[in-house]
């Protein structure tokens, strides 16, 4: 999704239309703003006002956090967890993005497909894939076999929550990397050489500092991504290495504990803004913007179609790097042909009895088709909301446009399972929850970013003198936006569109907390085959998501590469 962010400045309007060039900003973010202050913004400080009365007024809820011997032992584990897994996810992904700088546009396209694939991709098939391959007697075991540790239980442990949750996020690491790295100009360390530097000094002062802010974008928002996971660790963990997201889940479904759960929630809440205002300090970008999946123009002497030599150690590395993003994903494939009725890999036997009990079970296709009716409604109204924003932001004058921009994208930045916490509470007492609306309208909010993102980022590419060109050949305004600035605009409505139409397929914990019979969604069933049916049909539920996500963005980046090449 390359941006041309070269806008050009059309003429000085006259005060009078500047005046209500804004006015109409602020209507066309209305309709934005009044829809995430009613769904988001009352439904959090209601929580806030909970922890504060709920059993009993005062602040013995957030005392509770630091004085529970168990509290606080979950919080360490999990603030614990995320340092690892930002840490080893750093490691793996710092020299795969800087091959992806090195090689030509053919390999950077596979390599970056490679890293889009599990970003769109199911995060219930990925952890059902980790699932089969480390539970006992699984690919994992066997391998570790000659090595004497054939014998070591990984499924139910933190190590198999921290693999997980490493491959899973590595595209958010991957990305934010590439983008600093393509902006360096790689003449600068061959200057450095010149001078008499030794390659790897050479990579060490001038290189690295460089890249240092892609570093600091990836590692925090994978760190603040791994505080509120929740499906990993509760597929793959254990009630004994709980992480805070799941006792936040019994807290509030099971003991309607709001007061307890929402102290936790504020608690993820203040460190993810600590941690993301030291990182846009240190970083000076973006990171939401970064992780939703812009790339960047590259810049430099070493990007368009030139490529340097890439050593033998990082092709290496590159490749298991990229087998580990891919293989968890096409695991699920072969799974879903077999006959047996364990989660056994690799298949036996085969058929295709899995396939034909997702299309004429009831559960199963009624899932699917809540599935698809949510998502279908949601990218409607996501999209002509956030378009309607984005096109509002554009008349705004700078300051104000931060602060609202900020505010539309909150949804991407507090954690996932304090959204869901927030809406099951408001949705609770509204007679809302267990509803497919209650899941649309929670699901638009947090869809509502990726259009804005997308829109904002076509309005930014394109020439703002064209419209006032066609009003002075005779267009009226009418026909001067159908004519001209619709046509230059609609790639972007319409990624994102995609966007926030993928991002309800795949939502699975908000539905989780607002699930009811008549009210279940695909990731909900699938999630539920797992934990409470141990039913092999995931297996199945899981390619179909593969295939229909994964298809398209690896033909969106071969048609991309062929174009480029042929400029």
């Amino acid at each position: 999704m390359a941006v041309d962010t070269a806008t050009r400045e059309a003429p000085a309007p006259a005060p009078e239309k500047v005046r209500v060039r804004r006015t109409s900003g602020w209507l066309y973010l209305a309709p934005a703003l009044v829809a995430l202050v009613v769904l988001f913004v009352a439904p959090l400080a209601s929580l806030v006002v909970d922890s504060f009365t709920e059993p009993e007024t005062g602040l013995g809820n957030y005392a509770s956090l630091f004085t529970d011997g168990y509290t606080v032992k979950v919080l360490g584990r999990t603030l614990l967890v995320a340092l690892i897994v930002s840490v080893a996810g750093v490691l793996m992904a710092y020299p795969y993005a800087y091959a992806m700088t090195l090689c030509g546009p053919m390999m950077r396209a596979v390599l970056v497909t490679v890293v889009l694939v599990p970003f769109w991709t199911s995060m219930l098939a990925r952890n059902f894939a980790w699932l089969v391959l480390l539970q006992d007697g699984g690919v994992v075991q066997k391998i570790l076999t000659p090595f004497g540790l054939g014998d070591v239980r990984l499924l139910g442990t933190p190590l198999a929550v921290g693999i997980s949750m490493t491959q899973v996020l590595l595209p958010f690491l991957v990305l934010p990397l590439y983008s600093a790295m393509s902006q360096i100009d790689g003449r600068l360390v061959a200057a450095g050489q010149s001078l008499g530097a030794p390659r790897a000094r050479a990579f060490r002062r001038i290189y690295l500092p460089l890249s240092t802010p892609g570093v600091v974008a990836g590692m925090s928002l994978v760190f603040v991504l791994a505080l509120g996971f929740y499906v990993t660790p509760a597929l793959l963990g254990s009630t004994r290495s709980a992480m805070i997201a799941q006792v936040i889940n019994v807290r509030a479904r099971d003991l309607l504990d709001f007061g307890g759960a929402g102290a936790m929630g504020m608690f993820l809440l203040v460190v993810t803004l600590v941690v993301l205002g030291l990182s846009r300090r240190l970083a000076g970008q973006n990171v939401a913007v970064t992780a939703a999946g812009g790339q960047p123009t590259r810049a430099g002497s070493t990007g368009g179609a030139q490529s340097s030599p890439v050593r033998p150690w990082l092709r290496v590395h590159t490749i298991v790097v990229a087998v580990i993003l891919v293989a968890p994903t096409l695991v699920v494939i072969p799974m879903s042909f077999s006959a047996s009725s364990t989660f056994r890999f690799p298949p036996d036997e085969w058929s295709l009895r899995w396939y034909e009990n997702l299309f004429t079970s009831p559960g199963w296709t009624a899932a699917i088709l809540n599935t698809l009716q949510v998502g279908l409604y949601v990218a409607v109204i996501a999209t002509v909301l956030g378009t309607m924003a984005a096109f509002g932001l554009a008349r705004l004058s700078p300051r104000p446009r931060g602060a609202v921009n900020a505010f539309l994208l909150s949804p991407m930045i507090v954690p996932h399972i304090l959204v869901a916490l927030v809406v099951f509470s408001a949705f609770l007492r509204t007679g809302l929850n267990g509803t497919l609306f209650g899941i649309i309208l929670a699901h638009t909010a947090m869809a509502l970013p990726f259009v804005v993102i997308a829109v904002t980022a076509r309005l930014q590419g394109m020439d703002a003198r064209l419209p006032a060109v066609a009003a002075s050949l005779g267009a009226s305004p009418v026909s001067a936006f159908r004519r001209v600035t619709l046509p230059l605009v609609m790639p972007g409505i319409l990624s994102g569109a995609v966007l926030a139409f993928v991002s309800s397929l795949d939502e699975v914990v908000i539905a989780l907390f607002l699930q009811a019979p008549g009210a279940i969604t695909l990731p909900v069933q699938m999630f539920n085959s797992i934990t409470v049916q141990i039913d092999p049909t995931i297996s199945a539920a899981s390619s179909l998501m593969v295939v229909l996500v994964s298809v398209p963005i690896l033909l969106a980046q071969l048609a991309g590469a062929r174009k480029r090449r042929s400029r």
